[in-house]
Parts: C-alpha cells; sequence; structure tokens
C-alpha cells in the first residue's frame, strides 16, 4: 500500500510539472499586430519563451528600452530562427502583439533584419496590422 501511495504522489507531482512551467498570453492582444524600428540591446535564447530587449530611438535622440517576450524555442525554429538569428547591437523591425496595459513592449511575432529577411512565427501569418 505504501508503494501505492508513492508512485502515485509521484505520478500526481510529475503530471503537475509541464503546467506550473506554462503561463498565459492574456497579458497580450493576441488578435493584432504592430511594429517598431530599434537596434538589440539584448536577446535571449531560452524555454519557455525568448526574451528581446531593443533600444526604440526617440524624437529628442534619446532611445526608449522596449522588452519583449516571444514563444518557446521550438515555436521560434518553426519559423526560421537560431540561435544566431538575433545579435546584441542588430537593426530590427519587430512585429508584435501589444499589451493590454498599453506599456510599452509586447509579444514578438517576427523580426525583419537589415538585409530584410524576416522570421517569423505561424501564429504571425494569420493576424491583420493596426496602427
Amino acid at each position: 500500500m505504501k508503494r501505492l501511495m508513492a508512485i502515485s504522489t509521484a505520478l500526481g507531482y510529475f503530471a503537475a510539472f509541464p503546467a506550473s512551467a506554462h503561463h498565459s498570453l492574456s497579458p497580450y492582444v493576441m488578435s493584432t499586430y504592430r511594429t517598431i524600428d530599434g537596434t538589440v540591446k539584448s536577446f535571449e535564447w531560452a524555454n519557455p519563451h525568448a526574451r528581446l530587449a531593443l533600444l526604440v530611438p526617440g524624437a529628442n535622440g534619446s532611445s526608449t528600452l522596449w522588452d519583449f517576450e516571444g514563444g518557446s524555442i521550438g515555436r521560434l525554429i518553426g519559423g526560421g530562427f537560431t540561435r544566431d538569428t538575433i545579435h546584441t547591437g542588430d537593426k530590427l523591425t519587430v512585429s508584435y502583439s501589444p499589451r493590454r496595459n498599453n506599456s510599452i513592449g509586447g509579444f514578438f511575432l517576427a523580426v525583419t533584419t537589415a538585409d530584410g529577411t524576416t522570421y517569423a512565427i505561424d501564429r504571425f501569418k494569420q493576424l491583420k496590422r493596426t496602427p
């Protein structure tokens, strides 16, 4: 009986583990996208979601740091991304779903590099751009 309880407890723990690692995309308006140009400050190629920090130039010559969350590594690879697609200092156009609270940044869906190459996750191809 003790063995059955130990196995049952272990199975319950491991069954719940993947769910605890995932979080919702509800902070983002995933039905649309916008674009912004900037220079990469950092790019984290990591699960459960990649991260992109972009310096966006302002009207007065200063820059504002925008923070973007991306898909999982598997989802990004499916869109043509690799660990070496984005480097610090790269000039990018980022297509993203905005945050619901209107703060700067969002969920990045695609990037276009200075040479015109676009890398995009599947969800991006189904959306319409908004201003």
